[in-house]
């Protein structure tokens, strides 16, 4: 079972980090969990404007994958199609400020076959065996997709449990060399993006993606160091898991406690602080001299409860006992008879008074005693107190006394204040125990009283109110009323034109003005459709024009694709061909992932390469190849032109060797064709077609110009016959009689128009065929520029090539070379 990659990513949007970015993702193809191929994208903008469409075209083609099932290269190559197809559409839509172009980076694996794609500005950094190779775009494959042929440098690599791939933006590289990133992609894997994203912060835009193959040595924690100390204490976030704990969790990493956040930082501050306050200083127990002196309601509040309660309760009693006292000797003074009282001599108001009552009197109630007096512990009654030998004061003196105690008390706010602003000098609670659980408040009826009390509205809101209501009835029953009449003329007036573009497009000879009558006919039966879906006459409208489209777009079926050779399997790199020519008994490719050119036996045999890059054998990078039947080098030979303007020829009998070739100053080969005898080269840069006749020795004298026109500035492919085809990087196709005449093909009524076309290839004097890539069909024209047919099957997908010979139609897809029946 294939284990799933490890990922970590981070990303830097206009000096913001963040942890997933929009230009790179991670993306999964169809099949069973085990034989899943996995994609993994990082695309960077080269315009002001394409850094905001790379996200858009990473979530494209993402999307794409997940819906393919075919081989990884194969994949690529598709996603890659996509990818231009997209950035193309953009550019044709929008002015010269607002067009992208980006680069773009793919990391495929599927089972043990590991592929990198690249395209545009790229760059990717292969950690194996403990060391790094690095992987960027060659000159012909660096330059921007939207601005050039968007063909995918494809570079098959091992990777092994533990291995590391780190894709990067290349702006990142003015801060990082090679040596540097060998460095840090041997860390520890939670240690590496951190490092990354030190030393690049400062840069604008970056994304960065690390994928990291399974079975590799876990990272150390995030929250530990070497010797086990805790890097993260308990003011901060939890530590991340270790790798083996995420691996299990699912097939992705992402270490994010590197990027510092302000939200962050106000949290670790807040924490700080709270772990830094010193702890309350502890009340140092009250001195018994102080609580005898503090009043009551602060000796409550300090929380000596208990000994303030026994100690009131104490001084109650004996104030209770002299009371008792007292009046006992008031009433036995006044009940003894006169002539028993000793004489007194003193002043009056010093007369003894004697108790008139009994200390157990029954007279007494018990709900008239103090609150104080009932905390007197339960006992013995006390016994009757002594006479007091001294007189108590007199009536107006306890009046007078009583009067001054009035005037002089302190209100109860004050007191209340008082009491509080003791507590809270004191430390201790504002709070007092209750001494019952009954309720304050008393209802009263104090709610209803409000409610009934309340004013009602005013008479011109109650109005307005009233007025709305009506308006919104009125509304509700009349406007779906006028809504359906609109409908029903709308309706009517769709079908009534729709019948007459349908009549329009019947008799106009024209194929294009006939294909925009159906398209304007159709888009309206579909919005009359929507509007009175259970009327039949809309249906029976749009089937007519759908079954003219459908003769129009004339979508033929091959009777056969056969498979004759493959190159799934060949050499270290997989294979990405651009140009085809088939030979009498061998199909050529020209492979410009490997700068050679692969002959294929039609009859099965195996592969080999005839033609490789040796600078020094003064052997260029291929460029064009082109098979010359009508030869005086020795039977058919494949001509091969290369960077450095030199010519070879390759036959079976007397294999590669060089021909004469007089390339002249200032000669930039675009592409090469033959004609009976003769070698054309196109050079774009002049503008020009040369003509070069041959001897035995190959082609040594001076070309001459066979067509000089502005109409080949933008030419990157060329046939001759007795006519001169051109195709167009951005579609469109020029055709040149007699070397004078250009006539671009109109395309007039075919369904979607040609993207990128290839070499165009006769199929008769009147007919030229071409292979449109990015849409998988072979598209068939008349000579004079209107469509005819186009052929689809499920083999055309990523086609790259198209070759025809003697009636017999090759093309080569999915790295394979197929044989097409008509």
């Amino acid at each position: 079972m294939t284990e799933p990659l490890q990922v970590g990513q981070f990303a830097i949007v206009d000096h913001e980090p963040v942890d997933r970015g929009p230009n790179a993702g991670v993306f999964h193809g169809k099949g069973p969990a085990d034989d899943r191929a996995e994609l993994f994208i990082l695309a960077e903008g080269t315009t002001p404007a394409g850094e905001a469409f790379a996200g858009h075209v990473v979530s494209a083609i993402g999307q794409a994958f997940t819906g393919l099932d075919m081989s990884l290269t194969g994949s690529l190559r598709r996603l890659f199609a996509d990818a231009e197809r997209n950035l193309a559409d953009w550019n044709r839509k929008s002015i010269a400020q607002h067009r992208v172009s980006i680069g773009l980076t793919c990391f495929g694996r599927r089972g043990d076959q590991a592929v990198i794609a690249q395209g545009g500005p790229s760059v990717a950094f292969h950690y194996h065996a403990g060391g790094v190779t690095p992987y960027f775009t060659d000159e012909e494959h660096g330059r921007p997709i939207g601005a050039a042929p968007a063909e995918p440098q494809l570079t098959r690599i091992p990777f092994a449990p533990g291995d590391r791939l780190l894709m990067i933006s290349t702006s990142a590289l003015a801060e990082l060399d090679d040596e540097l990133i060998g460095g840090i992609l041997g860390l520890p894997a939670d240690q590496i993006l951190p490092d990354i994203y030190r030393r690049v912060q400062h840069i604008r835009h970056l994304t960065v993606l690390l994928v990291t193959g399974p079975g590799g040595a876990g990272a150390e924690s995030a929250g530990e160091s070497a010797e086990g100390d805790v890097l993260i204490d308990a003011t901060g976030s939890a530590p991340p898991p270790p790798l083996e704990r995420q691996a299990e969790a699912g097939p992705t990493y992402q270490p994010s406690l590197f990027i510092d956040d302000e939200r962050d930082d106000v949290v670790f501050t807040a924490r700080r602080q709270l772990l830094e306050i010193s702890p309350r200083r502890q009340m140092e127990p009250i001195v018994p001299e102080a609580v005898e002196a503090a009043p009551a309601p602060l000796l409550r509040a300090s929380g000596e409860t208990t000994a303030t309660l026994a100690r009131i309760a104490a001084d109650t009693q004996a104030r209770a006992a002299v009371s008792l006292a007292a009046v006992g000797s008031l009433a036995t003074a006044q009940s003894a008879p006169l002539a028993n009282r000793p004489a007194w001599r003193g002043p009056s108001s010093a007369r003894p008074l004697e108790p008139a009552l009994n200390a157990g009197d029954s007279r007494r109630h018990p709900r008239r005693e103090s609150f104080t007096r009932g905390l007197v512990p339960p006992g013995t009654p006390p016994t009757r107190p002594e006479v007091l030998n001294q007189d108590l004061p007199l009536v107006d003196d306890l009046a007078a006394g009583r009067r001054a105690r009035v005037a002089n008390a302190t209100p109860v706010s004050e007191t209340i204040a008082h009491e509080a602003g003791a507590a809270i000098n004191g430390g201790g609670s504002l709070v007092r125990v209750r001494d019952s659980a009954r309720g304050r408040w008393k209802s009263g009826n104090t709610f209803n009283r409000h409610a009934t009390g309340a004013q009602l509205p005013p008479t011109w809101l109650v109005i307005a109110v009233g007025l709305g209501i009506l308006l919104l009835l009125v509304g509700v029953v009349t406007v779906p009323r006028m809504l359906e009449g609109d409908d029903a003329e709308r309706y009517v007036e769709l079908l009534d034109s729709a019948a007459q573009r349908l009549a329009t497009a019947r008799v106009v000879p024209d194929p294009g003005e006939k294909r925009i009558a159906l398209n304007e006919a159709q888009a309206m039966l579909l919005q009359a459709r929507e509007l009175d879906a259970a009327n039949p006459q809309a249906d029976q409208l749009f089937n007519e024009v759908a079954g003219a489209l459908r003769v129009m777009d004339n979508v033929v079926e091959p009777a056969a694709v056969e498979v004759v050779a493959t190159l799934d399997q060949f050499g270290e790199k997989s294979v990405a061909v651009v140009r085809m020519s088939i030979g009498p008994d061998t199909a050529f490719v020209l492979d410009t992932n490997s700068s050679q050119v692969i002959a294929l036996p039609l009859d099965g045999g195996e592969p080999r390469a005839v033609y490789t890059e040796a600078r020094d054998q003064e052997r260029g990078r291929p460029l064009a190849i082109a098979n010359l039947d009508a030869s005086d080098l020795g039977g058919p030979v494949l001509l091969i032109a290369d960077s450095l303007n030199h010519l070879w020829a390759y036959s079976d009998e007397d294999g590669l060797r060089a021909v004469a070739f007089n390339a002249g100053s200032g000669l930039s080969v675009t592409d090469i064709a033959v004609y009976g005898r003769d070698l054309f080269v196109l050079d774009a840069s002049q503008k020009t077609v040369f003509r070069y006749t041959q001897n035995e020795t190959g082609f040594p004298n001076p070309p001459a110009k066979a067509l000089v026109t502005d109409d080949l500035a933008a030419a990157r492919r060329l046939m001759v016959d007795t006519e001169i085809i051109t195709s167009d990087e951005p579609g469109t196709l020029h055709r040149f009689i007699n070397g004078q005449v250009a006539l671009t093909l109109s395309q007039a009524g075919i369904d979607k128009q040609l993207v990128a076309p290839e070499t165009a290839q006769a199929l008769s004097k009147n007919e030229v065929a071409l292979l449109d890539a990015p849409n998988d069909r072979i598209v068939v024209f008349r000579r004079d520029g209107a469509f005819d047919r186009q052929y689809t099957h499920k083999d055309f997908r990523a086609a790259s090539a198209f070759a025809v010979r003697d009636g017999e139609v090759y093309i080569f897809s999915d790295s394979r070379l197929r044989k097409v029946t008509w």
